[in-house]
């Protein structure tokens, strides 16, 4: 997106609340009172478009975008997300079906939003949308850990399953989501938060759309040891895999959440 602001006259109340709200302090009034890039402002600019956000009466554009075309913002219900969040479980049983189509595009919309350290877009989503895709995937991985000479535990113990007919590694999961990072433009201290931070978002806004989701870190073992299955879900040159996490429509039902007191918090 282009780090342009363009300002309707008539809207704008000269609030401030553009310039007081944004971190890289890149803007400023102009003469008549209405908000500018300060000198060098377009440079510091993180595109974050809080700017745009926070306008109450909807008179600046960033990048070209008309205001009045986004959704107002929404904080939902605190008892609702708490209610997601409880009732999240790590899915391990799926259908044998794919995941429709629809629901994969609501996926990939959302994946544009979890935050990323200094607003830096340095997430690759690699997304395994189709049962016959992913077939294609486990047949490759299978194949891989069968002839493999790697000294593994892993590797080792994903064979024995495969001997027994069983597949440890992606179940029978119709779908899956990668996120690599770009090693050259994430900010050094969120190499591994802003993957983990994405995911997270997917993970709730799975169960939402009625998906199980679980977090597969012998996926991410398998597909780092085997360069060549990041290459056939189109990992990026200069990208590194940081996790994977397997979709599917769920083929168990949790009636109940479960309980727990662990003595992790200290308020101080």
């Amino acid at each position: 997106m282009e780090r342009t602001i363009t300002v309707n006259q008539e809207r704008c109340i000269h609030c401030g609340l553009c310039l007081k709200d944004c971190i890289a302090k890149a803007l400023e009034f102009d003469s008549g009172g209405f908000p500018r890039y300060a000198d060098g402002g377009a440079e510091r600019c993180l595109e974050c478009q809080h700017c745009m956000a926070i306008c109450p009466a909807a008179a600046l554009s960033f990048g070209g975008v008309d205001p009045d075309e986004l959704e107002p913002t929404s904080y939902g219900s605190d008892e609702e997300l708490r209610k997601i969040i409880l009732s999240r479980r790590s899915v391990r049983l799926f259908k044998n079906e794919s995941v429709p189509p629809e629901k994969i595009e609501k996926i990939s919309a959302l994946l544009s939003y979890p935050p990323t350290g200094v607003n830096i877009d340095s997430l690759h989503f690699s997304i395994v949308s189709t049962k016959e895709k992913m077939n294609e995937i486990v047949e490759m991985a299978r194949e891989r850990i069968m002839t493999s000479t790697e000294d593994s535990p892993i590797i080792d113990r994903a064979r024995e399953y495969y001997q027994r007919g069983e597949d440890l590694i992606f179940r029978t999961a119709a779908a899956m989501v990668a996120v690599a990072v770009d090693k050259e433009k994430v900010a050094p201290s969120c190499k591994n938060a802003d993957p983990i931070i994405a995911l997270s978002y997917l993970e709730l806004y799975a169960h939402t759309l009625g998906l199980g989701a679980v977090w597969c870190g012998l996926a991410t073992v398998l597909f780092n040891l085997f360069p060549d299955l990041c290459d056939a879900i189109k990992i990026p040159e200069g990208f590194e895999l940081n996790y994977v996490v397997l979709l599917g429509v769920p083929d168990v039902k949790y009636a109940r959440v479960v309980k727990r007191d662990r003595k992790c918090v200290t308020i101080l």
